[in-house]
């Protein structure tokens, strides 16, 4: 990866490849971005559960050499004699799960979780000297802490964070990076313990993982932000060098969206987007930090306007997610690619299907979850766990769950009925994307794929040759386009900051 010194203008990235869903963005495409000179992102959401499953598959790969470097040995270790299959699973049996990550989390959980993010960056990062970055989800504060102090011991160069509003992630990533104990706070739900209090945080101490922390440059931090408010307020209320410069994303993009700010919804809980929905991109250029512009820029001609705009370049993910290099399986790939040109596949943007409660962009393939009777026929189940939110029980017990748990589940734990509409289980349909998917007796997990609404008019592969890869990504998105000398690049922190 890059070392702490400052970027030059001229050799500035123009792309960020953007970070997708459960191991879509994997090291492979994000290694290959990076030594084009771009900025490469993993993603750190699930991916504790994708390494055991991976071991589980016969470590393919060879997450066991990274494990050899990492320097808490005992939890390397274990993962690799607990889940370690030499010669995979039988195609009929399930995998073995981890624990569920619960909001007070074991010691244990936290290690694995720190340990299995070490291996996803320094795959990514090995051979080269580019930038590689990680992407998480605010949604999942759960996570946020271990995953970051692993990427740190992998020496990552950016983290960055959408789905809400990481004020608090910001503060915390300097502690992490000094070895000291960081905490973010819980957004619980207390309607059952009136008598409790709303001092509630996930906590997590490097010395947990090691017994004298190293001190570790601190990566960039670029917040992922749907408006100039949003901009203005981070940049308000944190101290210098805090944020290093801004992903701003439309509501065209892949994945989840932000609700629309007229709050208007058509009856089948489509989000209905105005102008108000757009950010003001000279009230982001004045607070005088880098910016990159996604959703809708995945084009020679959306980078040319992004310059023109005064951003640094755009970040590109959907294009990205159907390269050879993405995490998804070739035959998913293909099958998407054909699916989009011929108009057999098109992209929805959904209200209710994702737990979290924000808008998410659906790909309408048959056998997926985006497909009626495939929705209907699968039997509730909530046994990864990622998006489950705290609340407190009757006896004071901080618990979690999930509106996309079998409904009378969700209902005994404070839950209200009509949460529970629509919903669907992203966290086992993402690892069935790229075919990590749980067997259940006959069945396995249906997939339900995203992408942004630029795929509707997919600029790359055919339905006669439904192909291509990182390369020609970018190639295509260099294509006629001089990359200027940016103003305010992206600048990796001094050790001394």
């Amino acid at each position: 990866m890059s070392s702490s010194t400052a970027l030059a203008p001229s050799t500035a990235p123009n792309i960020i490849q953007g970070g997708m869903g459960i191991g879509v963005s994997s090291w492979r495409l994000a290694r290959h971005v990076a030594r084009r000179g771009e900025i490469g992102i993993v993603s750190g959401t699930g991916i504790d559960s994708v390494v055991v499953r991976e071991l589980q598959e016969g470590d393919p790969h060879d997450r066991r050499q990274m494990l050899a470097d990492y320097p808490d040995e005992e939890i390397a270790d274990h993962l690799v004699e607990r889940f370690y299959r030499p010669d995979g699973l039988p195609a009929d049996e399930p995998y073995d799960l981890l624990n569920m990550h619960p909001f007070e989390p074991s010691v244990r959980s936290q290690r694995i979780l720190a340990a299995a993010t070490y291996t996803e960056v320094r795959l990514a990062a090995a051979g080269h000297e580019g930038m590689i970055g990680m992407n998480l989800l605010a949604k999942l504060k759960r996570y946020t802490l271990p995953c970051i102090y692993g990427a740190l011991l992998a020496d990552i160069d950016i983290v960055s964070i959408g789905a809400g509003i990481p004020l608090e992630e910001a503060r915390q990533i300097p502690k992490l990076a000094a070895g000291e104990p960081a905490a973010l706070r819980l957004d619980v739900d207390t309607s059952q313990a009136p008598d409790a209090d709303d001092s509630y945080a996930y906590r997590f101490d490097p010395a947990d993982v090691l017994d004298a922390p190293p001190t570790l440059d601190r990566p960039l931090f670029l917040p992922i932000i749907s408006s100039d408010a949003l901009a203005r307020i981070m940049d308000a209320k944190l101290p210098d060098r805090r944020v290093d410069g801004w992903v701003v994303e439309g509501p065209v993009a892949g994945g989840h969206n932000a609700p629309p700010r007229n709050k208007n919804y058509a009856d089948d809980g489509t989000p209905l987007y105005d102008e108000r929905d757009e950010a003001d991109l000279e009230a982001i250029r004045s607070l005088g930090k880098p910016f990159y512009l996604a959703g809708g820029h995945g084009s020679p001609e959306g980078l040319r306007a992004a310059h023109e705009a005064g951003a640094a370049g755009i970040q590109v993910g959907s294009l990205f997610s159907l390269t050879d290099e993405s995490g998804y399986p070739p035959s998913t790939t293909r099958r998407l690619i054909r699916g989009l040109h011929t108009g057999e596949i098109e992209v929805s943007t959904e209200g209710r299907v994702s737990s979290t409660g924000f808008p998410f962009k659906v790909l309408t393939a048959d056998g997926t979850l985006a497909d009626a009777e495939v929705y209907e026929r699968r039997v509730r189940i909530c046994d990864l766990g990622y998006l489950r939110e705290p609340y407190l029980d009757e006896e004071g017990r901080l618990m979690g769950r999930c509106p996309a748990e079998p409904v009378k589940t969700y209902v005994s734990r404070g839950g209200a009925p009509e949460e529970t509409e629509g919903r669907a289980c992203l966290c086992n349909a993402l690892m069935a994307n790229i075919g990590l998917g749980q067997q259940r007796g006959a069945r396995a997990e249906p997939p339900l794929f995203t992408g942004g609404d630029a795929l509707e008019d997919l600029p790359l592969g055919s339905a006669e040759d439904p192909q291509y890869d990182a390369d020609d990504v970018l190639n295509y998105l260099y294509q006629d386009v001089r990359p200027p000398r940016v103003s305010s690049p992206l600048r990796r922190p001094q050790p001394a900051d």
